[in-house]
């Protein structure tokens, strides 16, 4: 798994050299009109937030008491620069440089987090979240990433925990519950298991069924250890037989 890059000044580093190789490729093939904001103008923009996440990191501290709305305004204003600059990425198939503006954006949230604002637009922080998960098998790693999820998820805006959204299954809230509990599945860690399956039952109590329904068919499939399918198992009886009557 790459390391999560939870500093400002690693992700300004990755930062600078992604979009360059984005700014290059839209004027390569640029179209002749658009409304979008262009990668050179959302780099400026995102430079200024970066500039000033760190400088209000030197002056105030990484965990300096700052008025909550300005940090979550700053964060969200920086996060939604991101994920459009993200866009262009992936419509100019640039792998390489979209996963590092998941970085960036997740080294922005921990900004968020560290100055105790609320995540306001968290579908790039969840899909660089997803995109860590899958590239590693590594348990510890699984488990700390179970972690930096348990964080996200309590970090976001309350409107966001409320899930008013419930007919979409794209939503931020489900997705990053569903994943979480996946990850510390995967990791082996009876302790984070049980804490993250309960908070997914308050959390979705509605899917939840159909979640350790899925979760039991996969034990055998991915050879889990016998503590890990005993723990799926007590959940499937106690909630996943919902569905089967």
């Amino acid at each position: 798994m790459d390391q999560l890059p939870l500093d400002l000044d690693t992700a300004c580093d990755q930062y600078r050299r992604a979009s360059k190789e984005i700014i290059q490729a839209f004027e390569r093939r640029a179209p002749e009109h658009t409304q979008q904001a262009t990668p050179e103008q959302l780099d400026a923009a995102i430079a200024q937030f970066l500039t000033l996440a760190t400088q209000l990191d030197l002056e105030q501290g990484e965990t300096g008491a700052l008025a909550q709305n300005d940090v979550s305004e700053i964060g969200d204003y920086g996060l939604q620069l991101i994920s459009d600059l993200s866009r262009w990425a992936a419509q100019l198939d640039l792998e390489l440089p979209r996963r590092k503006l998941e970085d960036t954006a997740l080294a922005a949230a921990f900004w968020i987090i560290r100055h105790e604002g609320q995540i306001r637009t968290p579908e790039i922080i969840v899909d660089g979240l997803a995109r860590l998960a899958n590239a590693t098998e590594d348990t510890l790693e699984l488990a700390t990433l179970a972690d930096v999820m348990t964080q996200v998820l309590h970090s976001l805006a309350a409107v966001l925990r409320e899930d008013l959204e419930r007919n979409n299954p794209g939503r931020a809230w489900r997705v990053l519950h569903l994943n979480r509990a996946i990850v510390a599945t995967r990791s082996f860690d009876a302790k984070r298991i049980h804490e993250v399956f309960d908070e997914l039952i308050q959390a979705l109590p509605d899917e939840a069924p159909e979640f350790f329904t899925e979760g039991i068919a996969q034990m055998d499939k991915f050879n889990y250890p016998d503590h890990v399918r005993a723990i799926m198992q007590r959940y499937f009886d106690i909630w996943g037989r919902r569905i089967m009557h």
